[in-house]
């Protein structure tokens, strides 16, 4: 499948400390959505003043490189798909940033 993305990360069991994306871009959006069975889950991005129910079959989409994020340890199977854009990618492989987000 074609996409704007250049990593694909899937994550098993496991808290996300908050943090920022040093590698993205400011413009460049991450998208984070959990896949399994549990309802304890939370997400923050405490700069901007949101938390949100990370349960099962929630999409998040954020400015990585602006916007902290994490999600905090539960009980229970936890998977999430994080999609997001490095621009080392990029340039590895000789493939100009799209500038379409200004």
């Amino acid at each position: 499948w074609a996409s704007v993305f250049t990593v694909v990360a899937v994550m098993c069991n496991q808290y996300t400390p908050l943090h920022r994306d040093a590698l993205s871009h400011a413009q460049w959006f991450d998208i984070m959505t959990s896949v399994s069975g549990y309802t304890s889950a939370r997400m923050k991005m405490p700069n901007i003043g949101i938390e949100i129910a990370y349960n099962a079959g929630v999409m998040a989409g954020a400015l990585g490189r602006i916007v902290r994020h994490g999600v905090n340890w539960v009980n229970g199977n936890q998977v999430g798909w994080v999609w997001y854009i490095r621009d080392d990618i990029h340039e590895f492989v000789d493939v100009p940033r799209g500038d379409y987000s200004r």
